[in-house]
């Protein structure tokens, strides 16, 4: 952007000296420049959208620029195999466990709604909490930037609106970027075939207290839909806009530049083999006499006939093909737009570089994006779930977690660390029960009865430890466990390593 602000300036200010008079190098410098400009497009495009098109007073993206977004983005969704993979990694990694609600009802006698009833009913799996349900709502946060769904009061039966239904919303009146309610405009067919238009704002559960019966629009007052509440989700949202960003907006660019090197690659192939072999001749006339022996470059292993020593070489370019590896970088740019690992981005574990380390595709960084977003959902369920529990006290119970996302041998080797000092015995149960539910993922309950601290004077007549004062016979974790040790077979090869290894 400010790169190309500079060269708008320069060009203005070469276009009011050419009106004093009229200089050709001035004339071919600001040539040049707009051959940077354009270059530098490139790097601009659709930066206006973030910023408000149109000279529209709202920051961030606009209802309008969501909607043109997803057109471009549901395309590289399903026909860019970078797009496919990419949602279809980030849903594996945040929809791999199942959420775990507790504290709603879920059954017997007595007043209050059965929340786990309406959990199974089949319509809201099907539009909310079935697996489908949950891979298309990360698929709409990922193309559209806005999950929405509406529900009815009395039956608590969900139903979501597809973004080109929603037409308005109801922001608040001090512009912090709250959604008020939403206008969803649509067409229903009548039993007579006919269709009828239909018009509705729906007010969001954060802010039910406000609803009003309607809602005037430019002069007009159009119904709000009373007995029905909006469930709004938002991908990346950002503190003052009304819309958050589509998780493959940041990919898209890229992906398009990437899609670009590998297709000008596929022509450089195509030539590579067009040409297998050159022929020189000492003279001209020796060098048509050849050109009636060989076949003209327009297919692969074709020859090319060039004057001088008189010999027959391979072309160089023949024996290898074009090395699409230099592209790496740039699809490691879509990786990283996508919070996914670039290997299992390409499908191509050469990426690993040998490596197994590099292979693992839920390191670090990649986890603690995908953590985020599985809150961001647990959330939004915490918030359907106290609206099916109907009222306050029922719906203060109710928690929604996931499982810990974590690999399960790094999971093995911090219940090795937690457990060493618990078998010194230099950690209260308490203590110990705390570290080890938190690395499980699981609840805290009821310590056991009887249960005893190891390395005890009160553990003596254990006989697992201490076979009644004799000397202890129990068995101790050992603290290099998991380690190299330096030593190996009798060709020198260490025996405590991985033997699985990733392929080049």
């Amino acid at each position: 952007m400010r790169n190309r602000r500079i060269a708008e300036d320069i060009i203005e200010a070469l276009h009011a000296s050419q009106a004093a008079q009229q200089n050709p190098g001035n004339q071919i410098l600001a040539e040049t420049l707009q051959n940077v400009m354009a270059m530098l497009g490139r790097e601009d495009e659709g930066w206006d959208l973030y910023i408000g098109a149109e000279g529209e007073p709202e920051r961030g993206l606009t209802l309008k620029d969501l909607k043109a977004w997803e057109k471009k983005l549901s395309e590289f969704e399903v026909g860019n195999a970078w797009g496919k993979r990419g949602l279809s990694l980030r849903d594996s990694y945040i929809n791999q466990d199942e959420p775990e609600y507790k504290g709603h009802r879920k059954g017997g006698s007595g007043k209050g709604i059965n929340v786990q009833e309406k959990i199974d009913h089949p319509l809201n799996q099907g539009e909310y909490f079935g697996r489908g349900a949950r891979r298309r709502r990360e698929g709409r946060l990922y193309h559209s930037g806005l999950a929405l769904w509406i529900g009815n009061d009395e039956t608590k039966l969900l139903e979501s609106v597809p973004l080109h239904q929603i037409t308005d919303y109801l922001p608040d009146p001090d512009g912090r970027g709250q959604i008020y309610a939403y206008r969803r405009e649509w067409s229903r067919r009548q039993k007579d075939g006919k269709k009828e238009t239909m018009v509705r704002w729906y007010f969001v559960d954060k802010y039910k207290h406000l609803e009003e019966r309607i809602i005037t629009v430019d002069g007009k007052a159009e119904q709000v839909e009373r007995g029905w509440t909006a469930f709004d989700m938002h991908a990346n949202a950002v503190d003052g806009w009304y819309f958050g960003v589509p998780d493959a907006l940041a990919a898209h660019v890229w992906a398009e530049i990437a899609k670009g090197l590998y297709l000008d690659g596929v022509d450089v192939s195509e030539a590579m083999a067009s040409i297998a072999y050159k022929a020189t001749a000492g003279t001209a006339k020796a060098g048509q006499a050849a050109v009636g022996g060989f076949a003209s470059p327009q297919s692969a292993g074709s020859t090319a006939v060039v004057g001088a020593a008189g010999d027959l070489v391979a072309m160089n370019s023949a024996k290898s093909g074009y090395s699409f590896s230099t592209i790496r970088e740039i699809v490691a740019l879509i990786a990283a737009a996508l919070d996914v690992s670039v290997i299992h981005l390409t499908a191509n574990p050469g990426d690993a570089g040998s490596s197994y380390g590099a292979s693992q595709t839920l390191d670090l960084p990649t986890r603690l994006a995908m953590i985020t977003r599985r809150q961001e959902h647990a959330d939004m369920d915490r918030r359907v779930l106290r609206w099916m529990a109907g009222n306050a006290e029922a719906a203060s119970k109710i928690t929604v977690t996931f499982p810990r996302l974590v690999d399960p041998a790094e999971q093995y080797r911090e219940m090795q660390m937690a457990t060493l000092p618990w078998l010194q015995g230099v950690v209260a149960p308490e203590v110990y029960q705390g570290i080890s539910a938190k690395i499980l993922g699981t609840p805290l309950g009821a310590l056991p009865e009887g249960l005893l601290l190891p390395n005890n004077k009160d553990s003596l007549p254990r006989k697992d430890i201490d076979r009644d004062g004799a000397g202890g016979t129990g068995s101790t974790a050992a603290p290099t466990q998991g380690r190299g040790n330096g030593n190996g077979d009798q060709n020198g090869r260490p025996t405590d390593t991985r033997s699985d290894i990733q392929s080049n």
